[in-house]
């Protein structure tokens, strides 16, 4: 199923829509900040250039239906807060789950509100079977998300992530539509 792009989503502190270019400055100073991690591909954006490339390319993936990322926006003044990707892998009936929040907004729960706002849009209108995530396993805050999504550790992957030659290890989750069902 495609979704429009004029999809929004809300939670109960924010809205969730198609990512633009005007929110590239305020990508760009999450990407940039010394606190976001550099293992991740986002982490290696350093110019407005290579942020409106990326959000042309995020809003390829929506058009094709192969996956969706939403722009975070706070309720109370507007600003930018992060961003959430379900991306289409085996064969449509698993989406692999992304998320991240400005450094700026760190520990006031943001994450845990988007990513389970994806969660629902995954189960409820992308035909979700499985839903599977993956952080690096020094990340405890992205980790202790996970597990407040009700999602099941898998294991740690030693070969996790990989950006050229770095390789970061990888603790792995996944949430099955039947479990997810039973806690709605």
């Amino acid at each position: 199923m495609l979704i429009p792009t004029e999809l929004t989503l809300e939670t109960r502190r924010c809205i969730l829509r198609q990512p633009r270019v005007a929110d590239a400055s305020r990508l760009l100073s999450a990407f940039t900040s010394k606190e976001f991690p550099e293992y991740v591909t986002l982490g290696r954006i350093d110019s407005l250039e290579q942020v409106q490339d990326w959000i042309e390319d995020s809003r390829e993936r929506w058009t094709s239906g192969a996956g969706y990322t939403f722009t975070a926006i706070r309720k109370s003044d507007q600003l930018v807060i992060g961003q959430v990707t379900l991306v289409k892998i085996e064969g449509g009936e698993t989406w692999s789950l992304a998320f991240w929040t400005h450094p700026d907004c760190w520990g006031e729960g943001f994450a845990t509100e988007i990513a389970g706002a994806a969660i629902h849009l995954a189960f409820d209108q992308l035909s979700a079977v499985r839903i599977w995530a993956a952080a690096a396993t020094w990340n405890a805050a992205s980790l202790k998300v996970l597990r407040k999504l009700r999602m099941n550790y898998l294991g740690d992957n030693q070969d996790g992530y990989r950006l050229g030659e770095d390789v970061i290890p990888t603790s792995e989750y996944s949430l099955k539509l039947s479990d997810w069902k039973q806690f709605k």
